[in-house]
């Protein structure tokens, strides 16, 4: 899966070391509260439960390693908790990417290729990219707690929303 700068691919265990390199700074989890992974193994124990899913027939749980096609360095992740009419959708990329407009377009291909329905995303109000980024893709902001169950919210997050065009 290919956008205009972007190669998207089904994360693998495998992709542990690479993306653990791109997103192990204090920047990348100031605003998701610490490290993304605090060790190669446990983000390899992570990748592994992720692709497991959540066992419930009614969610479908899909992870993308994001790598930039001209380098092939692996620079980020997306994911969606996919339900029946609704999804919830988040990301993560490494500080030296970040201003690029990589996350605008990998998570418009995301969105572009779930199905039509509302899509829910949490975001810590101090995140001033993703806030940013949710707009420019036409979330719009909510009350809290959510509607739906959605698992990344934390006390003190703002809750969006994008309905189906």
């Amino acid at each position: 899966m290919r956008t205009q700068r972007l190669s998207l691919d089904e994360l693998q265990v495998d992709d542990a070391a690479e993306l653990f390199a791109a997103t192990d700074s204090l920047e990348v989890g100031e605003f998701i509260g610490g490290a993304y992974s605090p060790s190669v193994q446990a983000l390899r124990d992570r990748i592994a439960r992720m692709r497991a899913g959540s066992g419930r027939d009614d969610e479908l749980w899909l992870n993308y390693s994001v790598r930039v096609t001209d380098t092939g360095d692996l620079i980020g992740h997306l994911q969606a908790s996919v339900h029946p009419e609704w999804a919830e959708v988040a990301w993560v990329f490494g500080r030296p990417w970040w201003g690029c407009g990589y996350a605008t377009e990998a998570v418009t291909w995301l969105i572009e290729s779930l199905p039509s329905v509302e899509l829910w995303a949490t975001v810590d109000p101090g995140n001033a990219r993703s806030l940013r980024l949710l707009a420019r893709l036409g979330f719009t902001a909510t009350t809290v707690p959510p509607a739906r169950d959605v698992q990344s919210f934390d006390d003190g997050d703002r809750v969006f929303v994008r309905m189906p065009v």
